[in-house]
Formats: C-alpha cells, structure tokens, sequence
C-alpha cells in the first residue's frame, strides 16, 4: 500500500496581510511621535552642553579681559570653522557657515542651532548671554539660553505648544511655565 501524502499548500490570504499590514501601521503611527520628541530631546541635551561649554569660556575669558567677547573664534572652544562674527550654526557646512549670521532662514539648511554670543556692552547696559535658537528641519523651533553671570538658570522658551512641552521636559518640570527672563532681556 502506498501511503498518499497530502500537499497543503494553503498560505495567507489577502485580508490576512492586509489586516497584518494595518496593525503595523497603527503601531508605527503611535511610535513615531514618541521617537520625534526622543530625538528632539537629545537636541535639547547637545545644546545645553554647547551653552555650558560657552558659558564656562565666556568666564575664563572675561578673567582674562574684563570683558565677555561676540566673537567665536576669540574663545578657546571656539569651532574650527567659527568666524569672527557672534552667530554660528551647528551642522551647517564651511561654505553655509558664512551665511549662518545673515538670516535665519539662511540657518535652516541644517538642523541644528543657531548659537548667538551676547558680549559686555557696558554703554548699553545690557545683560549678556549666549542663546541656542532651533533652526532646521522639524515641528520645534525653541531657544534656550544662559546669562553668563548667572549659568545655573538656564533658560527655555517654546512658542508652540510642542515647544513648550518639550522645554517643560527640559526644565524637568510637569507644566510649562514662562522663563524667568525672556530671551529678549540677552541683547546686544
């Protein structure tokens, strides 16, 4: 007797992939929120350092002067392409770099910050700082900032309502609250 042995050759049908195919889609579109402000967080970290690592320049200059400087490549930390202007943009290339002061909008061929130094203009009695303006690509386009005599404050400033989420997330508190001192009191 020969034993017959059957074929199955029964696979998915249309629905079922279908069906699958959604399912993953519903998740991914749950997802990818999440992972956006993720990554903006991280933004939010580089620029904090890239404030910190200003302000502590800023100081041992002024040690030295008597004075805050506005222009990046008189700080010992200052970027190999860093001009001698107050504006420079992360992630822009040498030749976009140049632009980085014009505009804005000359900034937001990369997706990073646009990073402004506010030096000691005594005549004008200003408050000097340096702000971190998010430039670029993407749904978020806050500022954070610091006085240089005053470091421990850092500040954010969201315009948006996920700007100020995201600036609630970096002060680490639950609600967004208006800064202290608006980016507008660090002026030139």
């Amino acid at each position: 007797r020969r034993k017959m042995i059957k074929n199955n050759n029964k696979g998915f049908t249309l629905i079922e992939l279908l069906v699958v195919v959604l399912i993953i889609g519903i998740l991914a579109a749950m997802a990818m929120p999440a992972y956006f402000k993720a990554v903006e967080r991280s933004r939010t970290a580089e620029a904090d350092t890239l404030i910190g690592t200003v302000v502590n320049a800023q100081q041992r200059y002024k040690m030295k002067t008597g004075n805050y400087t506005t222009s990046w490549s008189a700080l010992d930390v200052a970027p190999a392409n860093a001009a001698e202007q107050a504006t420079y943009c992360t992630k822009l290339t040498k030749e976009n770099q140049k632009n980085c002061a014009v505009s804005t909008a000359a900034a937001t061929v990369g997706n990073g910050f646009m990073m402004t130094l506010i030096g000691t203009k005594t005549a004008t009695g200003n408050t000097s700082g340096v702000t971190a303006q998010r430039v670029g690509n993407g749904q978020y386009s806050y500022i954070i900032y610091k006085k240089y005599d005053d470091p421990a404050q850092a500040q954010c400033e969201g315009t948006t309502t996920d700007d100020k989420e995201l600036c609630a997330d970096y002060k680490g508190v639950d609600t967004y609250a208006d800064p202290a001192y608006a980016s507008e009191d660090i002026k030139a």
